[in-house]
């Protein structure tokens, strides 16, 4: 509690912060910000055309929204991840000063990413309007959903920054761990394939143990197929949300007073 009281207090400091990183990261680019709507939309035509001319897929229809559904979240729980093992350690000015609260910088991440996400839905949106036209999906009012499932993919996704933001400091190698991590955590997520279609219920129930599973097939059920995740994702999200996040501050009040020191 306390933490997340300090937190509050310093909403205006993670607010500046964020800002801040979006603007570093479109600094001298022509485009600026229309990147954040150009890559998802470049990726989508790149998904269409591959899988509809090229390499024909008969798992769902319009497969490409099925992929675009699942790569969209799982982009942003791998990159804000990926990205807060330097969190702390490219921030070393700001963690030395004695009332600067540190869990703020991996939240900057988190939400940074957030943002590029959120930027990607409309191009979300749009695909499936033109599916819609074309006559191969529906447009459901479950849609609405979305903003939930992001807020609780978004407490769990802030959970893992902390833990890794903090524990990366003392093990230096833990950002290359992680990332081998991510290459390996896309194929064992249903994001290319549909779950149900795996035959062994062993390895079915193997691939529910992995948190994203039960996100990524959230998001499918709600933006894809028009219906509402099942009770047992839905508890499966809240339970590693709840998990991440209680963990995620753990670990970095266990590590912050090494944070400075190790830097």
């Amino acid at each position: 509690m306390n933490q997340l009281a300090t937190l509050y207090r310093s909403r205006q400091l993670i607010a500046a912060l964020t800002a801040r990183d979006l603007k570093a990261r479109y600094r001298g680019s022509v485009l600026g910000f229309f990147w954040s709507l150009a890559n998802p939309l470049l990726l989508l035509a790149v998904y269409t055309l591959v899988f509809t001319k090229f390499f024909p897929q008969q798992v769902v229809t319009p497969y490409p929204l099925f992929l675009f559904a699942g790569i969209l979240p799982w982009t942003f729980f791998s990159a804000a991840t990926l990205e807060s093992t330097n969190a702390i350690t490219s921030n070393a000015g700001l963690i030395k000063k004695v009332m600067f609260p540190a869990e703020a910088l991996p939240l900057v991440v988190v939400l940074s990413h957030l943002v590029h996400f959120a930027l990607a839905i409309p191009v979300l949106l749009g695909a499936i309007v033109i599916f819609v036209i074309l006559g191969q999906t529906v447009l459901s009012p479950i849609i609405l959903l979305v903003p939930v499932l992001m807020l609780v993919q978004t407490i769990f996704v802030a959970g893992v920054a902390l833990t890794v933001s903090s524990a990366s400091v003392l093990f230096r190698d833990l950002r290359d761990l992680v990332t081998n991590l991510m290459q390996l955590g896309f194929f064992v997520t249903p994001i290319i394939y549909l779950i149900d279609r795996i035959d062994s219920r062993l390895l079915r129930a193997l691939l529910r143990v992995n948190p994203m599973t039960s996100f990524v097939i959230a998001y499918q059920d709600v933006l894809f197929f028009g219906r509402f995740p099942s009770v047992s994702d839905t508890f499966l999200m809240l339970a590693y949300a709840f998990a991440s996040i209680v963990v995620g501050f753990t670990v970095f009040d266990r590590l912050r007073d090494t944070l400075a020191e190790a830097i």
